[in-house]
């Protein structure tokens, strides 16, 4: 499924390619014989299925694929039109350069990176003014994890709407179970991403937090069975969600340190990267929570409760004991 969904990735590009470096028309048999991925069509037919379904993908992206006809009005080609196509008019200021750096810095780690580059090289050289992008540093680093690697199947199969599976922990459950899921929508809140969607094995409308999600997201060429419906509010579903953290820690952090505690923080109000102050961190085991205070070290002091203070203090003094080598 992984190959046949990059084939049809690159086949799209190549197709805007083919389009946009022609003056003139490019006829059907030409870019089935040009375009590579075409070849491979089983029959005339299922050619034509592939090449109806690209056009109106496109053309969903806003890329503006013309039909020419004869005076006859039959039809000559296809083409894409640069002066239809090309970015024209944009004006961004400094600041605004500088939230689509850090925004573009999200996938700095993902297969999306070198996209993302590329956008914003080409709004900076389409923009009016000469502000640009060189030499900024945000100050703040915005890292892809790797449970977010599930973002990117869950965005394709939200858009065509196929059937989802995966292998998700809940609760304060040991093991993943899978799940089988029509995907809704994607919803990014206080700092986490969420799936909604239509359970099928439940037979309900589920709340899935990604970070929660073990291994791969399966696409299957299934559609869904149940759509979303119309008077559905996912922003709403999420944030009625129940919490999966059923233990949770006070912690306070120093200016510029515990960006991990920072970013699960469960608070309302979000802290400033480089201001001092207490956030809220929940986990399923007091474990959790223990590893997640001993791992910002001396960045961190938890507040509450005092039990799980002590013993982050006893795991940092054997820590200590460990790499001093003063052993009991």
């Amino acid at each position: 499924m992984a190959s046949t969904r990059i084939d049809r990735t690159e086949r799209l590009l190549n197709l805007v390619f083919c389009l946009m470096a022609s003056r003139h028309a490019v006829k059907r048999a030409d870019i089935q014989s040009i375009v590579p991925g075409y070849l491979d069509a089983p029959s005339a037919a299922a050619f034509e299925r592939m090449f109806e379904r690209d056009k109106d993908e496109l053309r969903g992206m806003g890329i503006p694929i013309d039909t020419v006809t004869d005076v006859n009005g039959e039809v000559e080609g296809y083409r894409i039109s640069l002066t239809d196509y090309e970015l024209a008019g944009l004006s961004f200021t400094a600041e605004e350069l500088a939230v689509l750096t850090l925004a573009a810095s999200v996938w700095d780690e993902a297969i999306m990176g070198p996209a993302a580059t590329t956008a914003l090289r080409k709004l900076e050289a389409a923009q009016e003014s000469e502000v640009t992008t060189s030499g900024f540093s945000p100050g703040v680093n915005v890292r892809w994890s790797e449970t977010d690697a599930a973002i990117l199947p869950l965005f394709t199969s939200v858009r065509e709407q196929r059937v989802v599976a995966f292998d998700y922990r809940s609760g304060n459950a040991q093991k993943a179970m899978r799940r089988r899921v029509d995907p809704w929508a994607v919803v990014a809140s206080d700092g986490h991403w969420y799936l909604v969607g239509h359970d099928h094995d439940r037979e309900a409308t589920r709340v899935f937090r990604l970070s929660r999600i073990a291994g791969t997201v399966q696409v299957f060429a299934e559609l869904q069975q149940h759509p979303m419906p119309p008077d559905c509010d996912a922003r709403s579903l999420v944030g009625a969600h129940e919490p999966d953290s059923p233990l949770a820690a006070t912690i306070f952090v120093l200016a510029g340190q515990g960006a991990e505690l920072r970013r699960l923080s469960q608070s309302k109000t979000r802290l400033d990267p480089f201001t001092a102050g207490a956030v809220v961190v929940g986990a399923r085991t007091t474990e959790q929570l223990q590893a997640l205070a001993c791992a910002a070290g001396t960045g961190a002091l938890v507040l509450e409760p005092a039990t799980l203070r002590q013993e982050v203090r006893e795991s940092l003094k054997r820590i200590e004991q460990v790499h001093s080598g003063d052993r009991e």
